[in-house]
């Protein structure tokens, strides 16, 4: 993922594929991820809850990355993926990242 935190290249719609984010720059040395959790929502001003739009398997944490299957989207939606990691020490570590659904090339 690049440093904007949009996802590259664009997700086609109605296909499947295991999407993750990587905590390492922001969890210190020495802590782990206990529990994550992903949302989607629309990225638009008023955004919306799009967990409908995608089917979103369980997420798995391995090291310091959560990763998920995800599946769906609409053509042309570009979405809010929220990304919530609980560490070992109980902190909790919201993050958001962008993906666009277009077909690619």
């Amino acid at each position: 993922m690049p440093l904007s935190r949009r996802y590259t290249p664009e997700f086609p719609p109605g296909e499947a594929s295991v999407i993750g984010l990587d905590y390492s720059f922001v969890i210190p040395i020495g802590v782990g991820i206990a529990d994550a959790t992903l949302d989607i929502f629309t990225n638009t001003a008023n955004p919306t809850d799009a967990d409908a739009d995608f089917e979103i398997g369980p997420v798995e944490v391995r090291g310091r990355v959560v990763y998920a299957a995800i599946s769906g989207g609409v053509e042309g939606r570009d979405y809010q993926l929220r990304w919530t990691a609980t560490d070992t020490d109980g902190n909790v570590w919201p993050r958001t990242a962008m993906l666009l659904c277009a077909q690619t090339s």
